[in-house]
C-alpha cells in the first residue's frame, strides 16, 4: 500500500504595494518577505496582473503564499513590463505606451 503524499496547504496574504506614478509609468513596490525567484509568478492576462510569491515560510502547519492583482490601463505597455526581487522586496516597472506618455510642448517666442 502506497503512502499518500502529504499536500502542502498555503495561507494567502495579500501583501502591502506602494504604487509610484511617474511620467514614463508606474512603480509597483511589494513586501514580500520569504519569497524566492523560483516562487515566484507573474502574469498579464485580460487586463490584469496577477502576482503569486510561494514562500518556505510557514504559518502552524500552512505555508505562507502571497498573492495580489492589479487592473492595468490601457496605456501600460504589458510587453515590456520589468521586474526584479532583492531582499523580500519585489519592484515592478511597468512603462506606458510612447502615446500615453506626457510630453512637454516647446513654446517659441
Amino acid at each position: 500500500m502506497a503512502v499518500p503524499q502529504k499536500v502542502s496547504e498555503y495561507l494567502d496574504f495579500a501583501p502591502p504595494a506602494d504604487v509610484i506614478e511617474n511620467p514614463a509609468g508606474l512603480k509597483l513596490v511589494l513586501d514580500v518577505p520569504g519569497a524566492c525567484k523560483d516562487g515566484l509568478n507573474i502574469n498579464v492576462e485580460s487586463g490584469e496582473l496577477n502576482l503569486t510569491a510561494d514562500t518556505c515560510v510557514k504559518r502552524g502547519d500552512k505555508a505562507v503564499r502571497y498573492k495580489r492583482t492589479f487592473q492595468l490601463s490601457d496605456q501600460i505597455d504589458v510587453q515590456n513590463i520589468k521586474a526584479k526581487l532583492e531582499n523580500g522586496v519585489l519592484n515592478l516597472m511597468l512603462p506606458k505606451h510612447e502615446h500615453a506618455r506626457v510630453h512637454r510642448v516647446k513654446i517659441e517666442a
